[in-house]
């Protein structure tokens, strides 16, 4: 009988005797045993499964989903809506050349069809009352467009913005007029690449803004929508004369002394 010392020397011996043949086996056939790399492998793997499930916040929604949809009523109509009470999605869009006026409604001009489209304007000369009005950015004592001091400076895109205006005074009184117009309605998008300069974009706001006086006249400045918690209580005037302001929900429109579209936005156009 061997005790057990001697057993665990002999199998000791047996399984280093056994693992010098497959070593042996493995150099003489060429192949590698790929086991113990497999199992480093795997170890890997479930440790990084182990970080990578511990770094988590798993969180959970109570929700309670009915047991069934309420009954519709087929014969019911969506309650009518007053087209006026909707925006019109105004655009005036101005490039080096060409400035037009069409909304995304399509209830005032529409992009293949604008409401107008208007070519530049202010060539040395012509009749103005500012700077704004001349390519050269040069309006003369006689009212008229005349050279630049600086034959450098570059020649500003100008367009006939009373004709704009006019065209914006016209819609607004058309759709508002003696109505209460909503806040929603005075948003207009101004459409200008890179190439219009800030004078031209700042003319075309204020065309955009208020209804512009004639040719010559004293401006005035118009009254505008305003959200003040001091203008929409019902306790004050709905107008006030003073700061110019009114609240929409009270005050009847008059686009003779009221905003156009005066909540203009940006855009470069469309993608």
């Amino acid at each position: 009988m061997f005790s057990q010392h001697q057993v665990r020397a002999k199998t000791r011996f047996a399984i280093k005797r056994r693992e010098e043949e497959v070593e042996q086996d493995e150099i003489e056939s060429g192949e590698i045993n790929l086991i113990p790399y497999l199992d480093i492998v795997t170890n890997l793997m479930l440790f990084l499964l182990a970080s990578v499930s511990a770094s988590l916040i798993l969180g959970q929604i109570n929700t309670m989903l009915p047991d069934q949809a309420p009954p519709t009523n087929a014969s019911a109509t969506p309650p009518s809506t007053n087209p006026d009470d909707q925006p019109l999605k105004m655009v005036v869009e101005v490039t080096s050349e060409n400035l037009s006026v069409w909304s995304v409604s399509g209830r005032e001009g529409t992009l293949k069809a604008p409401k107008v489209s208007l070519p530049r304007v202010g060539l040395d000369g012509s009749e103005c009352d500012g700077g704004y009005m001349c390519e050269s950015g040069t309006c003369d004592t006689s009212g008229h467009c005349g050279p630049n001091s600086d034959s450098t400076a570059p020649r500003l895109p100008v367009f006939d913005y009373r004709a704009v205006n006019q065209v914006l005074y016209d819609i607004a009184s058309q759709h508002y007029k003696g109505k209460k117009r909503t806040a929603e309605t005075y948003q207009a998008v101004l459409m200008a690449d890179d190439t219009i300069p800030y004078e031209t974009l700042i003319s075309i706001m204020g065309a955009m803004r208020c209804k512009m006086p004639l040719l010559h006249d004293a401006t005035e400045r118009c009254y505008l929508p305003s959200t003040d918690p001091g203008i929409v209580d019902p306790a004050n005037p709905a107008v006030d004369d003073v700061d110019r302001l009114y609240d929409t929900a009270r005050a009847d429109y008059d686009p003779d002394k009221m905003a156009l579209f005066n909540d203009i936005l940006f855009s470069r156009g469309f993608e």
